[in-house]
């Protein structure tokens, strides 16, 4: 009996200890992933504002652009032309191109002002590849 006990007590010893090791280096690999994760993070924040730069010169573009094929409009010499129509339908695309541009701005500046969303799509995109391989461990069946 006292055998049977110490075999019992030594087998949960040795059990314990590999739990011990599993979650020791499963929690290595989480601490190396949230490092690159927050590595990849930071090299995303630093890019926005050179875009964010980027686009507002774009915008000055094509308001100068506008400016000048509105100008161009207003001349007599186009008044009823086919280049006046071509002109009005440009100036249409641009604007629209423009509207595009600002909301593509306006969306780069509140990453830029709030990165908390990167990271948070970061921990999410993270978590969701630990489940499917943790789901795809749980099938797995040693052959016979």
């Amino acid at each position: 009996m006292a055998k049977t006990l110490k075999d019992l007590l030594l087998a949960l010893l040795n059990a314990t200890l590999i739990l011990v090791a599993l979650c020791l280096f499963l929690g290595w690999k989480l601490a190396s992933k949230a490092e690159s994760i927050t590595a990849e993070v930071s090299q995303t924040v630093q890019a926005v504002p050179p875009l964010r730069d980027e686009a507002k010169g774009i915008r000055d573009e094509l308001a100068a652009l506008r400016t000048d094929l509105t100008v161009l409009l207003q001349q007599d010499t186009l008044a009823d032309s086919q280049a006046a129509q071509n002109l009005r339908a440009t100036l249409g695309r641009l604007n629209a191109a423009e509207q595009k541009l600002q909301t593509v701005q306006e969306r780069i500046s509140e990453l830029a002002d709030t990165p908390e969303v990167l990271i948070a799509q970061a921990i999410q995109t993270g978590a969701d590849i630990a489940a499917e391989r943790v789901l795809a461990l749980r099938g797995c069946t040693p052959e016979s």
